[in-house]
């Protein structure tokens, strides 16, 4: 299981205990049946704006980044916020860590970043290859967006897409 480290204290002024964070739960993809068209669409924007032998290489890479998690399950614990895409591995931030510094698998350096407000958890992930910011959005008590936007000088510009959960499973 992957550590990420955290810019900034979130429990500042806070008691002990754990405040669970608004997206706290298991989150199931809505319209799941267009969601690979909409992922497809996002790599095109980006991808189209490419020279023609850069986008052969750089396109199964962006669909390779821009995957469909079918669930999400998200959780505050104790000292850390964590979330799981499907069976993958879950990923944690500490809540009261300052930026820090970790390796990634590829022994790349990743810098993290959490921060959270009323209704909204976003995730930085930044290293040499660039920047990707995940977001999970409440938009009613039973509605959540998951946004991720993918930065780098290597792209033409960023690639983004939003998918819509639930907590009902479809």
């Amino acid at each position: 299981m992957k550590k990420w480290m955290v810019t900034g204290s979130l429990l500042i002024g806070l008691s002990s205990s754990v405040f669970a964070a608004p997206v706290d739960g298991q989150w199931y993809l809505q319209d799941a049946g267009s969601t690979q068209a909409k992922l497809d669409a996002a790599v095109d924007s980006v991808a189209k704006e490419m020279n023609f032998f850069v986008r052969m290489i750089a396109r199964p890479i962006l669909e390779k980044e821009a995957r469909i998690c079918h669930q999400w399950q998200l959780s505050t614990q104790a000292k850390q916020w964590q979330w799981q895409c499907d069976t993958e591995a879950a990923e944690t931030i500490p809540l009261n860590a300052n930026r820090f510094k970790t390796q990634g698998d590829d022994d790349r350096e990743i810098f993290s970043t959490f921060h959270q407000t009323a209704n909204e958890v976003d995730v930085i992930l930044e290293s040499e290859r660039g920047k990707r910011t995940n977001t999970w959005k409440m938009l009613d008590a039973n509605t959540l967006e998951y946004t991720a936007t993918l930065e780098s000088e290597k792209l033409p510009k960023p690639l983004t897409w939003t998918l819509t959960y639930t907590h009902t499973k479809p």
